[in-house]
């Protein structure tokens, strides 16, 4: 049995011939082709967070927090997306592990900021600065024009998808598929979860 370490290191399986798919595809193929690279990426960050021994969801918050020090808990959720609750309990963990303090924000004390302790800082560093740094060295492995190329479509098809989704009318009857479980939701391939 072969080992393709890159696929064994993000815990996947065979991964497509991209350059021939993407000459050969139909924009439906290209549509998967992107989200499985992009799904690919994510798992990549699981797993470093997974081997650094914390959660994706720490992870995410202390990547915002690195670039973003004294955000409120409110700002943290509306740009990870993560529920609420999720945020306050790793908060709360990292004050009960002395890596932040919380505040009150200029002007509401009911808002409270969060903002690392120099351990806090150290920890953070400690996780964050590695992804980084692997991020950087892969971007600066591709060559300019393709760096160049990459960025501007991403901020077009960016734009393009956020108009066409904001663009959906939201009149769609849910209650017509609900189940004791909740609604039913289709895939793209219109199978049933």
């Amino acid at each position: 049995m072969s080992d393709n370490s890159e696929n064994a290191a993000v815990g996947h399986g065979g991964e497509r011939d991209m350059a021939r798919d993407i000459g050969a595809s139909s924009i439906a193929s290209h549509i998967d082709l992107f989200f499985d690279e992009l799904h690919r990426i994510d798992v990549a960050y699981s797993d470093y967070a997974r081997r650094a021994g914390v959660s994706d969801n720490v992870m995410c918050i202390l990547d915002y927090l690195k670039d973003h020090d004294g955000a409120s808990q409110r700002a943290i959720c509306e740009y990870t997306l993560l529920p609420r609750q999720t945020v306050n309990n790793v908060i709360a963990s990292f004050v009960a592990h002395g890596f932040v303090e919380l505040g009150d924000a200029e002007g509401d004390r009911r808002v409270k900021t969060v903002r690392f302790t120099p351990a806090g800082r150290r920890y953070c560093n400690g996780l964050i600065a590695p992804s980084r740094a692997a991020e950087y060295r892969a971007m600066s492995e591709l060559p300019d024009e393709l760096r160049s190329a990459l960025l501007k479509g991403m901020g077009v098809y960016g734009r393009v998808f956020r108009k066409q989704m904001h663009d959906i009318p939201c009149s769609f009857p849910a209650s017509d598929f609900a189940t004791p479980y909740g609604s039913i939701v289709l895939l793209r391939d219109n199978t049933e979860i």
